[in-house]
């Protein structure tokens, strides 16, 4: 991996933990998922999947090792080879990818739920039940910032990129 690669995963990562800590603040607004998109439509697949790792670790020193700081080391990652995987296909079709970003986001709020199955099933499909709303709302949301802010966003990357 050359120099260039890993300072442009340790600046994804930084992008990624600015953007998560901005959002994490306000209720139903969840943008990782998007930057990761954008990221994963722009850069190497190898590349944002090490930003979203990097990313996931340094969260986990800074909040604490609990079910959800584990939980995003397994969810964001995922999401980066997943958006990455799918590139061809989503720089082509631009509802997929607003679509994917809110199926995505809304995952999340879910899949954080599921390590619960550990203490107990019932406690787990409360988790998801109570959370279903919260969910639905977040992927609406987050379908909303891709639809307005994807194409922006990917033409900054891409110019930068090319510079």
């Amino acid at each position: 991996m050359s120099v260039k690669q890993i300072a442009r995963i340790a600046i994804m990562a930084a992008m990624m933990a600015v953007v998560f800590t901005m959002f994490s603040q306000v209720l139903y607004l969840e943008a990782i998922t998007l930057t990761i998109a954008v990221l994963a439509l722009t850069f190497e697949r190898r590349e944002v999947f090490y930003g979203a790792l990097v990313f996931t670790l340094v969260n986990m020193l800074l909040q604490g090792v609990s079910i959800w700081t584990f939980a995003y080391c397994l969810i964001y990652p995922v999401y980066a080879l997943l958006f990455g995987s799918l590139k061809p296909v989503l720089r082509r079709h631009r509802w997929a990818a607003v679509a994917l970003v809110g199926l995505c986001s809304f995952a999340t709020g879910q899949l954080l739920d599921l390590p619960f199955i550990l203490f107990s099933q019932k406690v787990t499909l409360i988790y998801i039940v109570l959370g279903l709303k919260t969910s639905v709302i977040q992927g609406l949301v987050s379908a909303l910032e891709a639809l307005f802010l994807l194409d922006p966003l990917l033409d900054r990357l891409e110019k930068m990129e090319r510079k």
